[in-house]
């Protein structure tokens, strides 16, 4: 019997597995920002309609949040956002001249649900500056969340 040496394995054709993964999450990831910037661009009404008296006054009754007023300094006094939903907190300070995007942070207290994606399904726990306080329009302003049950 004579000695063989062993054959080595056949050469792998096609991409590695961390390349595949790291293609993956980019595509993930540009997939998210465009979503992200479609969903509000196409969220923004072409003709603005007044609001009615009755349609504003319902509105707060159902946020328990004040309703808009005039700004003059561009400070805004802060209501009490705890026990809101996110969403409606962070539309109530957009309505307000905050930029969504920049000036609003939402963070999660929760151990297994560590980023808020969608702000309609949590609820303000905390807030950045205290109720009543009045703020510049644009300062940073950060609601602490906790998911809805």
């Amino acid at each position: 019997m004579t000695y063989q040496p062993p054959v080595p394995p056949p050469a792998r054709r096609g991409i590695p597995g961390p390349a595949v993964a790291l293609i993956a999450v980019l595509a993930l990831g540009a997939g998210c920002v465009g979503g992200v910037a479609v969903g509000s661009a196409g969220s923004t009404p072409t003709t603005a309609t007044a609001p009615t008296r009755a349609a504003s006054a319902e509105a707060s009754q159902d946020t328990a949040l004040p309703p808009a007023e005039k700004e003059k300094d561009r400070l805004v006094k802060l209501p009490d956002f705890k026990g809101q939903n996110a969403a409606i907190a962070q539309q109530w300070l957009a309505d307000r001249g905050w930029d969504e995007f920049s000036d609003i942070k939402l963070g999660s207290q929760d151990r297994y649900d560590t980023m808020v994606l969608l702000p309609e399904n949590w609820t303000v726990t905390k807030q950045s500056h205290k109720a009543g306080t009045k703020v510049a329009v644009g300062t940073t302003i950060v609601l602490t969340c906790t998911k809805a049950s």
